[in-house]
């Protein structure tokens, strides 16, 4: 292994550049990661430095980055979980001990109390590891129960429904924007419960907002003024941790009160208890809240909305999916077990979850010196996982870029070959309960409307932690008339090289 002195991944990769070493290379990945990563695995092979330089882009104490791709290193990453770790979600702007305890020096820079909150919403299970994520899941388990996730059916038809009344034929609507409002809906709901009421719901969009301002170019610049995004962030970030734990105290003092715990996420939450009489403290409460919040309703929005994209650019299987809707459900919303009959739903969402997956990107941080596919990685390396190049290897996928709901019923990829999300121990704990919000509202959306890209419109992606379309998705709202065949198509934007989409 190299020597103490050179503590840099072994791994291939471009060289720094003379005077701005691996800052342009990092500006590009930050951009465009997919084609940057596509372009470094065909150049440098599966495991590959983004730079051969000290870099960093989540986490404090990152030393280099490195992108890997493909089911053996997927496995062994996913596997390994003690030593491929998850680190704070996100470093950049995850205050460091000395900020808490001394403040910075730097001028403008935030002061230890405007930094104390963004500890507490980010706890949770992206930055647990060892037997404290083991801990920490085992108590959340209970609330993503088979049956737990089945009860909350009727509040996602419910809202679905409610949707829906909304919408009018030959409106265009920015389909993304409605499926964010939904998923918001579904998860204020479920997750705070029906005492919560519009005070969940407010709180629900701030974390929204909280979400879009953490990623937006401004927060490189971690400066505590006013009009800066650092500065509304950190704004945001107290009033959530604010709001959640008064909404917590309700839930606690409920409980205590009716000796009853609710049907909702956070109730059972609060009353979850270790095999030792152990419960989750205030700030595990608070972290887990916004880390359940961000992971399902982010991911459930992007894959509807990537969904019907797909099916409004391949009119055979969308025409194919209808009919296999309309005749088991007769213009119902699906119950449970309708759910489980529905092999082309099934196919069609595997599909686009495939090709476009929610999160494309798997981010670990190497925990200790170890060796990856054949490299040396020194501990503290930043680790990406890419799915979205995995998910399109023809050597797992035949003609890879094309959207083939039907492949489904005669594929069975193991879960280190598919996994949009993810795999191992640290696989979603919610991914059964996004599965079947993304199915209810598919199969009760295309039994009321067909949905239609406007002729020649752009959509283009934007990746971060997830991929959406970047300036929304607008689509025209008709009638379920089979007629996908005869409305105007062919999009633009970048999201075409992605794919292998009819011209």
């Amino acid at each position: 292994m190299p020597s103490e002195s050179t503590r840099l991944p072994t791994a291939p990769g471009p060289e720094p550049y003379r005077v701005l070493g691996a800052l342009p290379q990092l500006l590009r990945f930050g951009r465009d990661p997919i084609s940057v990563a596509g372009k470094l695995f065909e150049r440098y092979g599966p495991l590959a430095s983004i730079v051969r330089a000290p870099a960093r882009i989540m986490s404090p104490g990152g030393r280099a980055v490195v992108l890997a791709n493909g089911p053996e290193l997927n496995r062994e990453i996913l596997t390994e979980h003690n030593r491929y770790r998850m680190f704070a979600l996100p470093g950049t702007f995850y205050p460091e001990d000395h900020e808490l305890s001394n403040g910075s020096k730097v001028p403008f820079r935030a002061r230890p109390e405007r930094l104390r909150p963004i500890r507490r919403t980010l706890t949770g299970l992206f930055h647990v590891n060892g037997d404290e994520h083991r801990r920490h899941r085992r108590l959340l388990q209970p609330a993503f129960h088979k049956t737990r996730i089945d009860a909350y059916r009727d509040d996602m038809v419910t809202l679905t429904e409610k949707m829906l009344d909304e919408w009018h034929h030959g409106q265009l609507r920015d389909v993304h924007a409605d499926m964010t409002e939904l998923t918001l809906r579904i998860a204020t709901k479920t997750l705070f419960g029906e005492d919560a009421g519009e005070r969940g719901v407010a709180l629900a969009r701030m974390m929204q907002q909280w979400l879009v301002t953490m990623f937006s170019p401004g927060m490189l610049l971690r400066l505590d003024l006013k009009r800066l995004p650092y500065a509304r962030w950190l704004d945001l970030t107290r009033a959530i941790d604010e709001e959640t734990v008064a909404i917590l105290r309700d839930k606690q003092a409920r409980i205590a009160d009716a000796k009853h715990v609710g049907a909702d996420m956070l109730s059972m939450l609060v009353a979850a208890r270790d095999e030792d009489g152990s419960a989750l403290d205030d700030d595990e409460l608070v972290g887990h809240t916004g880390v359940i919040f961000a992971a399902g309703h982010e991911t459930s929005t992007n894959a509807l909305a990537w969904t019907l994209f797909l099916l409004a650019e391949h009119p055979g299987a969308a025409n194919d999916l209808v009919d296999e809707l309309e005749g088991l459900l007769k213009g119902d919303a699906p119950t449970i077990e309708q759910l489980g009959k529905l092999p082309l739903l099934d196919g069609v969402v595997k599909e686009s979850m495939r090709l476009l997956p929610p999160v494309p990107l798997h981010p670990r941080v190497v925990g200790e010196d170890t060796e990856l596919g054949g490299h040396f990685l020194p501990a503290n390396t930043e680790l990406f996982l890419s799915i979205f190049h995995m998910h399109h290897d023809p050597a797992i996928f035949d003609e890879p870029g094309r959207f083939l709901p039907a492949r489904w019923s005669r594929i069975k990829p193991s879960i280190f070959e598919y996994n949009p999300f993810s795999a191992g121990p640290r696989m979603c704990i919610g991914a059964a309960f996004a599965t079947m919000e993304i199915k209810i509202a598919l199969a009760m959306l295309l039994q009321r409307f067909r949905v239609e890209l406007p002729p020649r419109a752009r959509v283009d992606r934007r990746v971060a932690i997830t991929m959406a379309p970047r300036d929304g998705l607008p689509m025209r709202i008709r009638p379920p008339d089979r007629a996908w065949r005869s409305g105007p198509r062919g999009s633009r934007g970048n999201v075409r090289e992605l794919l292998e989409l009819p011209s």
